[in-house]
């Protein structure tokens, strides 16, 4: 064998390590060691009528915590949204969450319109998912199901938006229907005093 091809056989065993090294740090920077544990709070609802003793009721690990709050109005219905704006409140969405009031929901802003994805994973109550466009409803997915315990996460189905949607309103099933709401239906977003 002559020298050169030595040197390039010396050369891709040297690279393949190196690559194999690399590789080896990264995964364990960035997959070998577990997240760190979530922050955790606890909320304490005191009465002003009644004398019964405060209650508390942690958030459970993955839950979002409370979110910005503001009020949305789709003509004549008026809800008390948390806002989702980072990728991690909106991974979290409403998972986890025990039920939510008829009158509340979550609000997931968007960067910009294209069609926005979404699953029921960790939710534990059915949805109706609103399709916003700008300041307009551009369609939803009505009585969103619950998953049965158990299923697979590849077993979730994926329920997706018309093009050029840039805002999802989660709210309980059933919403759509009671207030009538509708294609085209103005949509507007209000701070809470």
């Amino acid at each position: 064998m002559s020298r050169g091809k030595k040197m390039t056989i010396t050369f891709l065993i040297v690279a393949l390590v190196a690559v194999v090294v690399v590789t080896a740090v990264w995964w364990r920077v960035f997959f070998g060691v577990a997240n760190p544990p979530l922050t955790q709070t606890q909320v304490v609802v005191q009465s002003s009528t009644a004398s019964a003793p405060a209650s508390s009721a942690p958030v459970v690990a993955g839950e979002n915590p409370p979110l910005t709050e503001e009020s949305l109005a789709i003509d004549g219905a008026t809800f008390n949204v948390e806002i989702a704006s980072t990728a991690i409140e909106q991974a979290r969405g409403l998972s986890f969450r025990p039920a939510l009031s008829a009158q509340s929901g979550m609000l997931f802003l968007f960067g910009t319109g294209s069609v926005q994805t979404f699953w029921m994973k960790d939710m534990n109550f059915p949805l109706d998912m609103i399709w916003i466009s700008g300041n307009a409803v551009a369609g939803f997915a009505q009585d969103v199901p619950a998953p049965a315990p158990g299923t697979a996460l590849w077993g979730l189905p994926i329920y997706s938006s018309p093009a050029n949607v840039d805002k999802v309103l989660e709210v309980s099933a059933g919403t759509v229907v009671k207030y009538h709401i509708k294609v085209g239906d103005t949509v507007s977003i209000a701070s809470l005093p």
